[in-house]
């Protein structure tokens, strides 16, 4: 009983929407700051091409509801990011921090595989 009130708390609630919010601020500025090409709105996310290779990870980074890459900007990866943006929705702040704990290897991360590994690069 104890921990559903906490879910609820938590997760897709106004805890979790101002964590969201407060990430996708932080991704916008990065973006803004550091994004050499074109900035669009797809998939219901802000896309900054152009990133430095050292400003996100792997082929790119969602940071709220920010991506953030160099070129790789596929419809698939687009779909694959849209889940990540809904799973910072979900948790919030928490995200990265459950994300670490998932671990690094993209096959075995749960987030990675709910958001579609092939659709994501990784198969």
């Amino acid at each position: 009983m104890m921990v559903r009130a906490v879910q609820r708390l938590l997760f897709d609630s106004p805890i979790s929407w101002l964590g969201y919010l407060y990430a996708t601020a932080v991704g916008l500025v990065w973006g803004f700051v550091w994004s050499t090409g074109r900035v669009e709105r797809r998939n219901g996310l802000f896309v900054f091409r152009g990133m430095p290779l050292r400003t996100f990870g792997r082929g790119g980074s969602c940071v709220g509801g920010c991506y953030l890459t160099a070129q790789n900007v596929t419809d698939e990866v687009l779909e694959h990011e849209a889940v990540h943006k809904r799973q910072w929705q979900h948790y919030g702040m928490l995200f990265p921090f459950f994300y670490l704990l998932a671990g690094r290897d993209p096959l075995r991360n749960r987030f990675e595989v709910e958001a579609g590994l092939e659709k994501g690069g990784y198969l």
